[in-house]
């Protein structure tokens, strides 16, 4: 290949990574807006989106975790949310939404 080919294709890649992590935040704002406004069924998509991203570093999934576990606690699917926060404790407890998750269950 010649110089301007790879430089191009690499150019190429970067700017679709780029594209990838824009759309993840978008993703996640606005379902953080979603939440606010009670539209929970949107929420859960949204995140669902973002966790579909190549690239979830582990605190963006903490995040969307917690984000989750409060809207199924908002649909009243306690059961699962408390699940949820579980899981936060046990996998990214030294995280903030480690912390949060305890207190949410009330764990001392």
């Amino acid at each position: 290949m010649k110089l301007p080919t790879i430089a191009l294709l690499v150019v190429a890649t970067l700017s679709l990574g780029a594209c990838a992590s824009l759309m993840q935040t978008a993703s996640i704002s606005e379902a953080y807006k979603h939440y606010e406004s009670k539209h929970y069924d949107r929420t859960l998509e949204l995140i669902r989106q973002a966790e579909r991203a190549e690239a979830v570093s582990a605190e963006m999934k903490a995040e969307l975790t917690y984000l989750k576990a409060m809207t199924y606690e908002e649909l009243g699917e306690g059961e699962t949310a408390n699940t949820l926060y579980e899981y936060l404790i046990q996998e990214h407890g030294n995280s903030q939404y480690g912390y949060m998750a305890v207190k949410k269950l009330n764990i001392n």
